[in-house]
């Protein structure tokens, strides 16, 4: 009996020892859980915040990129520009004649707007392709009646004409061989000097396409042979070009 009672003595001493030290142990493990929280949390925290630096570096390169690439591009850009304004002065400048500074007429306004887009083009590649600037009296088959022409043309002259069925090529007055470029341009400004105009046509009483064939537009005044075949005589200076 004694020996039981000493057992309950000892065990109502020991319990709340063992309570307390359970309860220990429970704020040691919420504290360790706590920690670890923490710890995972700040983990976290700092990988974010790593990604999203990442992310803005990423972002801010990109645009350093994108920001180079334009610039690079504004560069290329002006210097083309620079380089097609140096090889259209040195083309003006050893035109044999005075161009004139006002359209000569309305008439073919778009078509020379647009001819001239294509001359620009041409001059700003410097497409080194041969071809020959070619000043030629032909005759229509339209209208059976003879007219000068002034074009360019990459396959030779009489190729040019002679699967034609609307003109026939009478005369070669005068050529000049080149690179597509420079004829492209020539043949702008010779065109736009001396081509037979519909009032011009009238105040000199010269005919003109009563019906359109290819190249019609090309057609100049027959009272300016000996001028354009003279001017023709001094293009040898666009071969010494760069």
């Amino acid at each position: 009996m004694e020996f039981i009672v000493v057992i309950l003595v000892l065990g109502l001493i020991a319990f709340p020892m063992l309570i307390t030290k359970s309860s220990i142990n429970e704020e040691r493990r919420i504290k360790l859980v706590k920690s670890k929280v923490q710890h995972r949390l700040k983990e976290e925290h700092a990988k974010s915040v790593k990604e999203e630096a990442n992310r803005q570096g990423r972002k801010e390169a990109e645009k350093a990129k994108q920001d180079d690439e334009r610039e690079s591009a504004r560069k290329l850009e002006l210097a083309r520009a620079e380089k097609l304004a140096q090889r259209l002065t040195a083309l003006k400048t050893n035109l044999p004649f005075y161009i004139s500074n006002r359209t000569p007429s309305a008439e073919l306004a778009d078509h020379d707007k647009k001819m001239w887009e294509d001359v620009t083009k041409l001059v700003q590649e410097q497409d080194s392709k041969q071809a020959t600037l070619y000043f030629v009296k032909i005759r229509s088959l339209l209208d059976d009646n003879k007219y000068y022409k002034i074009g360019i043309t990459t396959a030779g002259i009489e190729a040019r004409f002679k699967k034609s069925t609307q003109v026939e090529l009478l005369e070669t007055v005068c050529s000049f061989d080149t690179e597509l470029w420079i004829a492209a341009y020539l043949e702008y400004h010779f065109l736009r000097e001396f081509r037979l105009y519909d009032g011009l046509a009238s105040s000199l009483g010269e005919l003109r396409p009563e019906v359109g064939f290819s190249g019609y537009t090309e057609v100049v005044r027959s009272n300016s042979v000996n001028k354009i075949s003279e001017f023709f005589s001094e293009l040898g200076v666009y071969n010494e070009l760069d």
